[in-house]
């Protein structure tokens, strides 16, 4: 679990999506693994942003195009492994 708040950045992190990025070795291999991913928080600015910042851990790894890395966080989605509980803020 990793929580990350935008009032109290940690190591410079002040947004989910940044967290994502620092530790995006760890979060693949995670992935990589079977992990699962819950996200909560802003529908709006927060959910969009983390949702790249997944697709851009994939094209990284992969080499993947947009559209593929569209069809893998969707992949993700509709197995049950990425779980948003999301509010429009």
């Amino acid at each position: 679990m990793r929580p990350t708040f935008m009032h109290a950045p940690e190591d410079g992190a002040r947004f989910v999506q940044d967290r994502i990025a620092r530790e995006r070795e760890e979060i693949w291999a995670a992935l990589e693994a079977g992990g699962r991913v819950y996200i909560c928080g802003d529908g709006r600015r927060m959910a969009p942003a983390v949702r790249e910042a997944f697709m851009s851990i994939y094209r990284k790894h992969t080499g993947a195009s947009d559209q593929e890395a569209t069809a893998y966080l969707e992949a993700l989605i509709e197995s049950g492994r990425y779980i948003e509980d999301v509010w429009a803020g």
